[in-house]
């Protein structure tokens, strides 16, 4: 029930349309048993060996305060039976219209509320994604996020739409119709509702399934979303090694799965309908049987039979119907629950609360006693302390899971050590806040990341409303200029998911001109050029001498041009540092930088990547 209150919260922001639409509801089930009621006069009318029309029997009380209305359809008694039907019809025709206009106005608000609901749910659930830190995304898939920031989502506004729509609507018609029960036969109405709740207890029961399963197929659903996001972000890798088939294998057998799992639940929705159906199809048997016995010996008349079988179904219709809605609400609790669970998500990394803006630092850097590891794995860094002063190059250089990336990762306080402190000009960066550390913290990654915008967007990322002037300025330090100039629209050209549209050394100069941009005391270069060709290279590493002058620079790099001018390379070896000094110094002490640097020497990389 609480994930419903939830729900409910977001609607109650919109009471006021949810109130005019519940009411438009109400008015649509009373006209709707008005409309039936309508017809027992030209049943009669027709019908009645006598010609005379008879009308619904009202109590005898009701009919002494109604006497003036009743009184005043006494000319119907005096018309004939054609002026009467024509009459009633246009009555009938005004009430439809009527219907159909209240009919508009509820659909079209609730379909309003429940699509706030999914925009407001949909960004509250993407502010807290990006609250979360990175640990987390490397223990949960992208397409399990993406399902639930969508599939799960849609899910919650059908569940309004269900919920506040159709299921309240269902309740007020059983209960209009239900009056115009009584008042054709009070004592064979309540026959037939003395039976309804029977009905109610295999709808409850059957939800319950529905709800249990539901959460299976959305899971399944979630793994089948996440597949087909890894294979097609990574088409290329998969043609390159022709892994279409192992592909194809792989999204049968979970599409198998969540084709199983909703199968099941197909099942047991199929089997409540015709179960209900049946149910209640033998209660209606009944009434038809004493029905006819009642007309027979004119205790009802044809007409008022056959208004209140009518109406008797129009009750047992909102009752199926409720059955299947519930089946489908329950559905959606599936996704609902699922969506506040994220939602729920505490991030591993939290400000201190007693945090503080870091002011404008110089850049010193120091590791005291470090250690990290992932998740409780092994140690990926053991007891690393160093300091590196301000303005200074240190190169960073060991075999691939040595724990270069993760070193530099926690000056950025993507992830906290478990043991030791990371401090920036002596501050602990956990005792400052996320915004004031990053804003001094320039990174260029391998692995470059561009959005789908435009050439200007991607550069002046982060500094939103920063003049086209420094963009232009970021771009000419990064050599970046004149392939830009030469695209369809120059700085507005959009570059594709990923940056498809450019080649992988002009994305890697749009980085490093977001970098140049940025203009940190501290940066970062993860690889930065590596995936750069040596024409590429030798037009960015201009813009990568100017960009760290002055600087504080990290540099995680196989490329000797880089290491041999660094003011310290260190060394690490299964997280930790075992060598430090100048490219010359490494190279006499003839440790593990100077295999690497024969490694190097006979072709290999240096250095390698990270896993």
């Amino acid at each position: 029930m609480s994930d419903f209150r939830r729900l409910l919260g977001y609607a109650l922001v919109h009471k006021g349309k949810m109130c005019v639409a519940i009411v438009a509801m109400l008015l649509v089930a009373v006209l709707s048993a008005i409309s039936i009621g309508t017809i027992q006069p030209i049943l009669d009318l027709v019908l009645s060996p006598k010609g005379a029309p008879s009308f619904i029997s009202l109590p005898k009380a009701l009919q002494d305060h109604l006497g003036s209305v009743i009184n005043s359809l006494t000319w119907i008694q005096e018309a004939d039976k054609l002026t009467v039907v024509i009459a009633i019809c246009g009555i009938l025709l005004i009430l439809l219209i009527v219907q159909g206009a209240l009919t508009y106005l509820h659909k079209f608000l609730m379909s309003y509320v429940a699509e706030h609901v999914m925009m407001d749910v949909r960004n509250d659930l993407y502010a807290v994604v990006h609250t979360l830190s990175l640990g987390f995304f490397s223990r949960r898939s992208t397409g399990e996020l993406m399902a639930r920031l969508t599939l799960d989502v849609n899910l919650m506004g059908e569940t309004v739409i269900l919920t506040f729509g159709h299921a309240l609507r269902e309740p007020f018609y059983i209960l209009s119709f239900g009056i115009l029960l009584f008042l054709l036969h009070w004592q064979l109405a309540l026959f037939c509702l003395i039976g309804l709740p029977l009905l109610f207890f295999p709808i409850a029961e059957f939800g319950k399934k529905i709800r249990r399963r539901s959460l299976e197929v959305q899971e399944r659903r979630a793994e089948l979303n996440s597949i087909l996001q890894e294979a097609l972000t990574g088409i290329r890798i998969v043609k390159a090694f022709l892994g279409e088939e192992y592909e194809e294998r792989r999204f049968t057998r979970k599409n198998r799965e969540a084709f199983g799992a909703a199968v099941r639940i197909a099942r047991v929705n199929a089997f409540s309908s015709p179960f209900l159906q049946v149910l209640g199809g033998i209660g209606i048997l009944g009434i038809v049987i004493f029905g006819s016995y009642s007309v027979l010996r004119q205790i009802l008349t044809l007409g008022e039979f056959m208004v209140f079988l009518a109406a008797l179904l129009s009750i047992f219709h909102p009752i199926k119907r409720l059955g299947g809605l519930n089946n489908m609400i329950q559905r959606g609790m599936a996704g609902v629950r699922r969506v506040f669970e994220l939602m729920d998500t505490k991030p591993d990394l939290l400000e201190a609360p007693d945090a503080v803006s870091l002011p404008a630092v110089r850049g010193d850097v120091a590791f005291r006693g470090v250690s990290f590891a992932y998740d409780g794995a092994a140690p990926v860094l053991d007891g690393v302390s160093l300091e590196v002063r301000s303005g200074e190059l240190v190169a960073i250089v060991g075999s691939s899971g040595a724990g270069k990336s993760t070193l530099v990762n926690l000056i950025s306080r993507f992830y906290d050590p478990i043991a030791g402190r990371v401090e920036v000009d002596g501050t602990d960066v956990r005792r400052v806040t996320f915004r004031s550390l990053r804003e001094q913290i320039g990174i260029v990654t391998q692995e470059t990341i561009l959005f789908d915008d435009t050439v200007h967007n991607n550069i002046a990322y982060g500094q939103w409303g920063v003049e086209s002037d420094r963009v232009r300025e970021a771009a000419r330090i990064a050599h970046a200029t004149e392939f830009i100039e030469r695209l369809p629209q120059g700085y507005e050209t959009c570059v594709g998911e990923r940056g498809v549209r450019l080649s992988g050394g002009e994305k890697q100069r749009i980085a490093i001109a977001r970098a140049v941009l940025r203009d940190a005391p501290i940066l970062i270069l993860d690889e930065a050029t590596s995936a750069l060709d040596a024409e590429s290279e030798r037009l960015v590493q201009g813009a990568l001498d100017n960009l760290m002058r002055d600087r504080t620079t990290f540099i995680i790099a196989h490329r000797l041009s880089t290491i041999l001018r660094a003011d310290k390379i260190l060394v690490l070896e299964q997280g930790r540092i075992v060598e430090s000094g100048t490219h010359q110094e490494l190279l006499e002490a003839r440790g593990v930088y100077y295999r690497l640097y024969q490694k190097q020497f006979e072709g290999l990389e240096l250095g390698g990547t990270e896993s």
